[in-house]
């Protein structure tokens, strides 16, 4: 059986090599994105309290995506198209709330008094250095070249 399993396997290689336009059978059909849409609200459900649906054609874009990578069986190129688009939607979604949670926050990062404590900054470890305090300082710096 293990032997049978690697024999297809370097077969779907080769098949991918000499032939890249190969389409493997059952990838594409109607049956399989639907099941693999299923399986992917199946595996976001856990996570997540709503459904997540995800349109045909990023599914397919991402199925495109695993069949051009490395011919597999199609149960394992669906394993691969579940698990991309779960950790791409996994992704996105903590960019999104740490982006939220910044926007949330940050009203309160600009305020200069906190009523919490009833004090404003303390501005007083702050010393401001003049630009120019004399004839040898510069903007950008003390030490001046001549080209000849």
């Amino acid at each position: 059986m293990g032997q049978n399993i690697c024999l297809r396997l370097v077969v779907m290689a080769y098949v991918q090599t000499i032939f890249p336009g190969y389409r493997p059978e059952g990838f594409y059909d109607k049956d399989n994105i639907e099941f693999l849409r299923q399986k992917i609200v199946d595996v976001l459900r856990n996570e997540y309290k709503q459904d997540i649906l995800l349109d045909h054609g990023s599914l397919m874009r991402v199925m495109q995506r695993v069949h051009e990578e490395r011919m597999e069986t199609v149960a394992y190129m669906n394993q691969r198209v579940i698990m991309y688009v779960a950790n791409e939607f996994r992704n996105h979604q903590n960019d999104v709330n740490k982006r939220l949670r910044w926007a949330k926050y940050y009203p309160e990062s600009q305020k200069l008094y906190d009523p919490s404590t009833e004090r404003g900054p303390i501005l007083d470890g702050i010393k401001l250095r003049q630009r120019i305090s004399g004839a040898r300082d510069v903007v950008g710096g003390t030490t001046r070249f001549y080209f000849t």
